[in-house]
């Protein structure tokens, strides 16, 4: 199988276990439990963290924002008790720091880590799934029309220290695709996505304008290491960073951006 096959086949794949995972909220919330969790081995590698270190507050982090916004079928009890525990758990690094335990670097690489994958895959779970999924090809347009555009028009260097092939055409390209994709979904597809035109369009540019800077952040971070993938998890796509890194940026506007409407 040759890279172009491989790359593919792999990304078909990809995006079709996205796709029919999201379908129910039991399945997103097990996809993106998964999803977050390799994250975790992949970023804790990038900024050279132990992976046990940060999974335990990662975890109760996210199994709090599973109870909080599934809370229609849990006790309200049992959600206090959880969000204080993961509270407690949240500040545990800090003792640990405080009797010398981890140093300082430790300390704020475990809290970067915790922030940049925790926080945005536990907002996710108080996304529609349907809504969620749009997200998804909002982005996956959003890459693809920013490539074609990039690579055929493509004259301005975005960020050419951080990721030499990126430019501002592309950029260009990426936000009309995006708003194709989501005129389409919203006129089409049938879904119930609790927002009118204009919002979703505006929606719209708040994902493709994060996502970018999230692919960017991403580079970032894997030149820091010196890595040119985020680990190999999906063959000729390197790591669930690498596929994800839009996504995990776009999320915690996307909710910000929910809440307020």
């Amino acid at each position: 199988m040759n890279e172009l096959t491989k790359r593919t086949f792999f990304g078909l794949l990809y995006s079709i276990i996205v796709i029919l995972a999201l379908q129910t909220y039991s399945w997103t919330v097990i996809l993106l439990g998964v999803f977050m969790l390799i994250g975790l081995r992949e970023f804790s590698a990038l900024v050279d963290l132990h992976y046990k270190t940060v999974l335990l507050p990662a975890l109760f982090l996210y199994l709090t924002s599973f109870l909080y916004h599934y809370h229609m079928h849990i006790d309200t009890k049992v959600i206090k008790i959880a969000s204080g525990f993961s509270l407690l758990v949240l500040f545990i690094p800090f003792i640990y720091f405080i009797f010398d335990r981890i140093s300082l670097s430790m300390l704020a690489r475990l809290y970067l880590t915790i922030f940049y994958l925790a926080v945005p895959f536990s907002l996710a779970l108080g996304i529609d799934s349907r809504l969620l999924l749009s997200v998804f090809f909002i982005i996956w347009a959003s890459d693809s029309f920013a490539y074609l555009t990039g690579k055929n028009f493509g004259k301005h260097k975005l960020a050419e220290k951080i990721s030499p092939k990126k430019t501002i055409e592309g950029v260009v390209g990426g936000l009309a695709g995006g708003l194709i994709i989501a005129y389409l979904i919203y006129q089409f597809s049938g879904w119930e996505l609790m927002l009118k035109l204009p919002q979703f369009l505006i929606l719209t540019l708040i994902i493709v304008i994060f996502g970018t800077l999230g692919d960017l952040l991403e580079s970032r971070f894997k030149r820091i290491a010196k890595v040119k993938d985020s680990g190999n998890v999906i063959p000729g796509h390197g790591g669930i960073l690498d596929r994800l890194d839009s996504f995990i940026f776009a999320v915690p506007f996307v909710y910000i951006f929910l809440l307020i409407i």
